[in-house]
């Protein structure tokens, strides 16, 4: 880098460059050109560096939020996030049940009945009833394309189960079988059971574990009634929201 810098011939003045054979004048010219270009991409070149150290500081200080937040938030993936599965019942012959599984909470099954009930919830369910394309996809393969619909979070299905969740976070008051996943119309929309809501007397070690989830300590805890506890829990109330 030095020995470009020092080699810009500088010390040949215009009274010695007049006297230079064609072919000087023509190479120092060039060099001259040159290097001005050289240290024109050199200060882009700092000035991209400088700006490179710049968005690394703000990529970290970014990062640093972004972990922050996603550990505020993290109830809401506990809740909101959830796989489900189709599985043959081993003792029923063409019979399948459908199961929602979450990281917080029991799993969640109920019966979809046989092969070929599901095919016929499915080609008349109000998702999919005028819909050719994937009305083929179900006659083809109905689980091959539950699949897919259950590994799509925008699928109208998932926006189903995930309607469901923020109703009842535990999904205890839910029925699950085709009719309610699969609905032929709005009044076959899943409803919460309220006949099996049981409020327990005290505030369980599981409620407390639930609690805890949701950001609150055990001093906050100690002062709840199980009714103030329970109502955290189903609502999904967080203590940071």
């Amino acid at each position: 880098m030095k020995i470009i810098e020092e080699k810009q011939f500088d010390y040949i003045e215009n009274k010695i460059f007049k006297n230079l054979s064609k072919r000087d004048k023509d190479n120092l010219r060039k060099y001259r050109n040159t290097y001005k270009l050289y240290k024109d991409n050199n200060n882009k070149l700092k000035a991209l560096k400088d700006e490179i150290n710049k968005r690394k500081k703000k990529k970290n200080k970014y990062l640093k939020n972004l972990t922050k937040k996603n550990k505020e938030l993290g109830h809401l993936k506990k809740s909101y996030q959830f796989t489900c599965s189709i599985s043959k019942l081993k003792k029923k012959g063409d019979y399948y049940n459908f199961t929602i599984s979450r990281r917080q909470y029991h799993n969640k099954t109920g019966s979809l009945g046989s092969s070929k009930n599901i095919k016929k919830q499915l080609l008349n369910c109000i998702f999919y009833k005028n819909d050719e394309y994937k009305k083929n996809q179900i006659k083809k393969d109905w689980k091959l394309f539950l699949d897919k619909e259950i590994s799509d979070f925008k699928s109208k299905l998932s926006l189903l189960i995930r309607d469901l969740i923020m109703k009842d976070v535990t999904l205890k008051r839910v029925s699950l079988n085709s009719t309610s996943l699969f609905p032929l119309t709005r009044k076959d929309y899943p409803r919460l059971n309220e006949n099996i809501v049981s409020i327990p007397k005290i505030v369980t070690n599981k409620m407390r574990w639930e609690l805890g989830h949701l950001g609150y300590s055990k001093d906050d805890i100690r002062y709840m009634t199980p009714k103030e506890a329970w109502k955290l829990i189903n609502q999904n109330i967080s203590k940071h929201p």
